[in-house]
């Protein structure tokens, strides 16, 4: 990669922020608005992406709960945030095993925030725009040690998407101008 190409994929990292729980839609959201609203928070990252059917999906097999008056609520709307980054490293069983481990131990906006947190501060690390990953707490839970590996599992897939989408740009433009 050419140093252009390397500073326009660090760029994509740099300043990520997810809205926080409180921020999330108060109002009840049809499925084209939810992925639209999911879609909107990841757009600068290649492979982070939703469709109405994989939301179906997670519904119909329980990872998601229904919606109410075909309206989906915040806490879904965190739920498919967390499920569109860590659908890139893990199962759709793993992903419920973690809700579940989560669910017993956190409120939802506990763990939307936390995730949020977590992915503010891998995605500048794996990309280069930061030196330093902050350590996990010494008392950690389980929760949220696989919270954090997921994560960063994540962020370094996102990264690698990143990479070769800017790779094939880069040869697709040598290739225009040869």
């Amino acid at each position: 990669m050419n140093a252009e190409t390397k500073r326009r994929v660090a760029a994509c990292a740099a300043g990520f922020a997810l809205p926080r729980y409180r921020d999330l839609p108060a109002v009840g959201l049809y499925l084209d608005q939810t992925v639209q609203y999911v879609n909107a928070c990841f757009r600068t990252f290649c492979g982070v992406e939703l469709t109405p059917s994989m939301v179906s999906n997670y519904v119909k097999k329980g990872i998601l709960s229904h919606p109410v008056k075909k309206k989906y609520t915040r806490d879904q709307i965190a739920s498919l945030m967390y499920i569109v980054v860590s659908k890139t490293v893990l199962s759709m069983e793993n992903i419920d095993t973690l809700f579940r481990m989560q669910r017993a131990s956190y409120s939802a906006r506990d763990a939307y925030d936390t995730f949020c947190k977590e992915l503010e501060q891998c995605l500048p690390f794996v990309f280069g725009c930061s030196s330093t990953l902050p350590e996990p707490a010494p008392d950690a839970t389980d929760e949220r040690l696989l919270l954090r590996s997921t994560i960063l599992s994540a962020a370094n897939k996102i990264y690698l998407d990143c990479c070769f989408d800017a790779l094939r740009q880069e040869q697709a433009l040598w290739e225009d101008i040869l």
